[in-house]
């Protein structure tokens, strides 16, 4: 009988994983997946690890087509569970990079015992080789885009030494060196774009996965000009942009109320999405001008710097 290519501890490490999601999270995961669920033979449990062992009892574990579809399953359900993990409350304080390393240590040692690795950016695959980054959607890519920036802002705050006394460019550059580490040095910054230089390109696969374009709050005349400037550097091709928000001010919340307000009452704004204060993250969608005219989702990240 061939060998199972996941071990059975592997799998339950899982199926256990899928209980913090639940089902109503776990679900999407195997939407598209290729698996059809059956009666579990694992019964054990309820809810969300019923709906895993549908999936998970009827794929074919030696077969390497299925359990590539399958690791893709899993790779959605870490991200996922990660999400719920930084954004979980800690009462003692620890950072939410410091609690998900920890569990995310745990995991990988168990995909270890099979020969498998998992990627900063929560890939599956056997140590030494690598998936091509057009298998991963641009909107998964400029996922991951964004929890870097929201993670370099969120240690940079807590080492204000890193901003100090810094210009704009200095401080960008410190946000190059974390998209640079995560996407193995494919962020570049003054970057020729559209109509100008961007301060920071994400470019994977010759696709444009974000464009940024970083700045200090000078006020809201400054920030309805900082807005057209960045649409300035987008094309038809470019559908995922950032605005880090560098903020000098011993009260920030205002102005980031203000900003956010500026960016939703803006002329080209089609969709606002729910304010996340907690993650210091704001989202919108907003059209472009041009004749044949497309939409851009742009992330607002607020900056407090000394």
């Amino acid at each position: 009988m061939p060998n199972d290519l996941v071990s059975p501890t592997t799998r339950a490490c899982m199926r256990e994983i899928s209980s913090h999601l639940g089902p109503k999270k776990l679900a999407p995961c195997w939407e598209g997946s290729g698996f059809t669920p059956g009666a579990p033979r694992d019964t054990s449990g309820a809810g969300a690890k019923h709906l895993f062992s549908s999936y998970a009892d009827h794929i074919t574990w030696s077969d390497p087509e299925q359990v590539g579809r399958a690791l893709t399953v899993f790779e959605m359900m870490l991200r996922t569970y990660r999400t719920i993990v930084e954004n979980e409350y800690d009462p003692d304080g620890t950072p939410a990079q410091e609690r998900w390393g920890k569990i995310l240590d745990a995991i990988q040692r168990e995909f270890s015992y099979d020969g498998l690795q998992i990627t900063e950016s929560l890939l599956i695959i056997p140590p030494g080789t690598r998936r091509p980054d057009h298998e991963r959607t641009d909107a998964q890519l400029y996922e991951e885009a964004l929890r870097v920036l929201c993670h370099a802002r969120n240690q940079m705050q807590r080492l204000p030494s890193t901003t100090r006394g810094k210009q704009e460019e200095e401080i960008r550059d410190v946000l190059l060196v974390a998209l640079g580490a995560a996407f193995a040095g494919r962020c570049t910054a003054e970057s020729l774009n559209g109509a100008g230089k961007t301060d920071l390109l994400l470019r994977i696969e010759d696709r444009n996965v974000l464009v940024g374009e970083c700045k200090i709050w000078g006020g809201s005349a400054q920030f309805a000009g900082d807005i057209k400037q960045l649409f300035g550097y987008l094309t038809p091709h470019d559908r995922y942009a950032a605005l880090p928000l560098f903020i000098r001010r011993v009260r920030p919340e205002p102005i980031v109320d203000k900003a956010a307000r500026l960016l939703a009452e803006h002329p080209r704004c089609v969709s606002v999405a729910t304010p996340d204060p907690a993650n210091g993250l704001y989202r919108f969608v907003l059209r472009s001008s041009s004749a044949t005219p497309w939409d851009v989702e742009v992330a607002l990240i607020p900056f407090v710097i000394v």
